[in-house]
């Protein structure tokens, strides 16, 4: 539930947000205040450097409000209920990856499967119940993200065509994690380099035990597991895999690749259209740059922390056979987290594909040269990646990932 704040009263500060989400709520205690260090760095990365538009402002500043009533919200459904602290958490599936490497579709593929809790987007936007909700109908929290994915859909065709957005759909779990204030997605759409170096420099570990939280909230509310498993997925994951497997030791680990000439300008396309939502000042070198350097780094990492792990840790798969050869890849995946395959996996599956085949929301092009890349620049950036995991990157076609 999100409410409009008029631009001339607009909360810009900590403590006006802080103050105009405990109005909302109607409630005081934001429990541990240990987040309240990203926030800071946060809101002066958006005052001082984001420089968003009029529209930007509204999302951008309204956000982090709704995020912060969510907060206020399961506080207090913690102290009124804190069995929810002894949900587990068995045995997730999640997707790694760089992004444009056919994730999405893996995750929400998976995720239609009755045996799957899935990361709908309508839970992500809205993870507390709202107070005039009825346990088991959480109408009014849908009927916030349809309205809110009809507002990007109409305003912001670009995105949704880059990134298929829908409210009964699994999206990415930043969208949770962002409620930590303290998540590098929040800085793909608001540039504020400040921010960026906190979060590069500072422990990760309080982002995933915030999501771990909000996921047991999740499963609380539906009753428990009752065997289901959570199906997640982030290229942000992938170069933290030591605190995602301290989060989640069980952990079943996918790894889907392309060749990352194709993927890292359309990566580079699609933080440029978030970063448009929010700001009219986008420089498309200097993003290029920083998708450069990012996921650079996130794969740098990555690739260390896999060197210590067991060869067989993490299942890899190669994008085309994601795009495909879906029915395939989850078999592999079914057969490593113990899931049975059944016909009613295949036929959902089969469903999902023919109901969303390829750019169902608008079609779209990049070009490396749009954002400063010359043609040798990805593979030497990359080049320890390509070597290792060449049999799994191919050339392939420019299909939606």
């Amino acid at each position: 539930m999100t409410e409009t704040i008029e631009a001339a009263v607009l909360p810009k500060t900590v403590p006006e947000l802080l103050a105009a989400a405990r109005a909302m709520a109607g409630l005081e205690d934001f429990g541990d205040l240990s987040f309240m260090k990203a926030l800071e760095v946060l809101i002066a990365g958006f005052r001082e450097e984001a420089q968003f538009s009029a529209m930007g402002e509204q999302l951008a500043y309204g956000g982090v409000i709704n995020m912060l009533v969510n907060r206020l919200r399961y506080v207090r459904d913690v102290k009124a209920h804190p069995e929810i602290l002894d949900e587990k958490i068995v045995k997730p599936i999640v997707v790694l990856g760089l992004p444009r490497t056919g994730t999405t579709k893996l995750q929400r593929i998976l995720s239609a499967d009755p045996q799957a809790q899935g990361m709908m987007y309508w839970k992500m936007m809205n993870p507390a119940p709202f107070p005039d909700e009825e346990p088991g109908n959480p109408k009014g929290r849908i009927e916030a993200a349809q309205a809110a994915v009809a507002m990007l859909t109409e305003l912001y065709p670009a995105f949704v065509a880059r990134h298929p957005t829908e409210a009964l759909q699994p999206d990415e779990e930043v969208l949770l994690m962002q409620g930590s204030f303290d998540c590098v997605v929040t800085w793909l759409f608001a540039r504020s380099t400040s921010f960026y170096d906190h979060v590069m420099n500072e422990d990760r570990r309080p982002v995933y035990q915030y999501l771990f939280s909000q996921m047991q909230y999740l499963q609380w509310q539906e009753g428990g597991a009752r065997g289901r498993g959570w199906v997640l997925k982030s290229p942000c994951h992938t170069g933290l895999i030591d605190i995602l497997l301290e989060t989640f030791p069980d952990a079943v680990l996918v790894h889907c690749h392309r060749d990352v000439n194709k993927l890292l300008p359309s990566i580079a396309g699609l933080v440029e259209e978030m970063r448009r939502i929010h700001s009219d000042h986008v420089d498309r070198k200097v993003l290029g740059d920083e998708m450069l350097d990012y996921f650079g780094r996130s794969m740098d990492r990555y690739l260390e922390l896999r060197d210590q792990l067991p060869s067989d840790r993490i299942l890899d798969v190669r994008y085309e056979e994601v795009v495909d050869n879906a029915l395939d890849v989850v078999r592999r995946i079914y057969e490593r987290a113990g899931r049975t395959f059944t016909p009613e996996t295949a036929q959902l599956i089969g469903a999902w594909e023919e109901q969303r085949p390829p750019h169902y929301l608008g079609h779209y092009s990049y070009s490396a040269a749009d954002y400063g890349y010359a043609s040798d620049t990805i593979d030497r950036r990359f080049a320890a990646y390509g070597e290792r995991f060449r049999r799994y990157i191919t050339t392939d076609r420019s299909i939606s990932a």
